[in-house]
């Protein structure tokens, strides 16, 4: 009895794979600094940012509705799902690796025997020949199990998971990357527009000038070079016109294919011009440890150096002896008029003997894709470090630069005026009031271009920093 005990435990040590090879998987760890590299200053605050969304902070409808119907609709999207559908239905095919295989099985065959060869190759002509004809009937069920013995199918079921798991990351860093793109194309299509609208003004303000000037002219206060000038400046300002106005268009055009749609699609919806959406207050950063957690590429690679480190301990595992067990339950029979009952059962061990350099080479190939792998989390971690310390760097200053400019257009404002107050009164010359216009034109294109570039900035930042998309549920169970 104790015997049976004993035998029955070793058994079950073995059957539920107890004796798994090859290596256990750690996380890769890798030194992130404590603070950002770059002062933080301007409202950015190391507050935890993972339940920040930040493209609802912008206040804008119109945005949080692109951004939605985005996630919905993008085909990069489809693409990244199906990639988690494929993912998912190669681990359901490991799974079955685990249980016994039963087939349905119906042969005939048909044997003939003769020692006629035999006889003539031998040189016995005194040897009878007789020969014999069979024919045999095999249908019944065959069933096969392997023991999974030192863990190979766990490690790819294992490995499966993590890829899973990786497709799902690749999918959220999909979204990150489609609602920045959506919000940095959206506000150059907004700041076109507002370029467009300052472009209008000037140009009727330089219409203004030249009745000015031309009245000027016929009273002696003024000559016909002043209207050349002035005819010039129009003109420069009306070829920026088809400039603008082809950005705008190709903003719209490339939302439209963010959102699934053609071209031209969302021409209606988005062609009235609106404000840029202004920058809230409230910008919080979290520290750079967070990054680990919060990018989705990052989590992505720590998957794909999981699903590595399983190959290695699936290769191993083709060292070690292989048991199945087989059986059959049907008949057998060389005449179907005298069918019965059948069965057999046993195990099978099949070990390598003259492959082991093959599965040596598997075993080498599969640690150097874990190294790989290793390599490629830590790069793609400095990365990240490296992108928000270039896209708080970036924010820090176009937002002094902004406040510079603004400063610039006040006063160039100021001189503007100025002049032209004692241009009408005879009091200056043309070519400074020119001067002049020409500065304040170019500072408030500047001051608005800076304004554009300010929200790209903080969008960048967020992009860096893994975006919001774990807080608004990207659904990956419709997947």
């Amino acid at each position: 009895m104790k015997k049976n005990a004993g035998w029955m435990m070793f058994a079950g040590y073995f059957l539920t794979g107890c004796m798994s090879v090859g290596p256990k998987y750690v996380p890769p760890c890798i030194d992130v600094p404590c603070e950002w590299a770059t002062p933080l200053k301007y409202d950015l605050n190391t507050d935890p940012s993972i339940n920040f969304v930040w493209w609802e902070s912008l206040n804008d409808p119109i945005l949080n509705s692109l951004i939605e119907r985005g996630a919905l609709q993008n085909l990069d999207v489809y693409i990244a799902i199906s990639r988690i559908q494929e993912a998912r239905a190669v681990g359901v095919g490991m799974k079955a690796g685990l249980y016994p295989h039963i087939d349905a099985t119906v042969n005939y065959g048909h044997v003939h025997y003769s020692n006629k060869i035999l006889r003539d190759i031998l040189g016995k002509k005194g040897l009878s020949g007789s020969h014999r004809d069979i024919n045999f009937f095999e249908a019944g069920f065959d069933a096969e199990w392997e023991i999974d013995l030192f863990g190979k199918t766990a490690h790819d079921i294992q490995a499966s998971y993590a890829e899973v798991g990786a497709s799902i990351e690749g999918l959220r860093d999909t979204m990150v990357t489609l609602s920045a793109e959506i919000a940095k194309n959206y506000i150059e299509l907004r700041g076109q527009q507002l370029l467009l609208d300052l472009t209008k003004k000037n140009i009727e303000a330089q219409k203004d000038t030249i009745r000015l000037t031309q009245s000027l002219i016929q009273s002696g206060f003024s000559n016909i070079i002043d209207q050349w000038h002035t005819e010039e400046q129009l003109r420069l300002l009306t070829a920026e016109k088809p400039l603008i106005e082809l950005s705008i268009q190709q903003a719209i055009h490339r939302i439209s294919i963010l959102l699934g749609f053609l071209p031209g699609d969302l021409f209606c919806e988005l062609a009235a011009h609106r404000a840029l959406p202004v920058l809230p207050c409230y910008k919080p950063l979290g520290i750079p440890s967070e990054l680990l957690r919060n990018r989705p590429d990052i989590r992505q690679a720590e998957r794909e150096v999981a699903a590595a480190t399983e190959r290695v301990g699936s290769a191993m595992a083709d060292l070690f002896p292989r048991l199945s067990l087989r059986g059959f339950i049907g008949d057998l029979t060389t005449n179907l008029s005298q069918a019965g009952f059948a069965w057999f059962a046993g195990p099978q061990i099949l070990a390598p003997i003259f492959n082991s350099r093959l599965i040596q080479q598997d075993i080498d190939l599969n640690k150097i894709k874990t190294k790989r792998a290793i390599f490629t989390y830590q790069k793609t971690v400095l990365n990240a470090l490296e992108e928000t310390e270039n896209a708080i760097a970036s924010f820090h200053q176009e937002l002094e630069r902004h406040q510079q400019l603004s400063l610039a257009q006040q006063y160039s404002q100021q001189a503007y005026e100025q002049s032209f107050q004692l241009y009408r009164r005879g009091l200056k010359d043309f070519l400074e009031v020119l001067v002049s216009q020409r500065s304040l034109n170019t500072i408030e294109d500047a001051l608005l271009k800076s304004q554009i570039q300010l929200s790209k900035h903080f969008i960048a930042l967020y992009k860096a920093l893994g975006g919001g998309w774990e807080v608004t549920g990207c659904c990956l169970n419709d997947s």
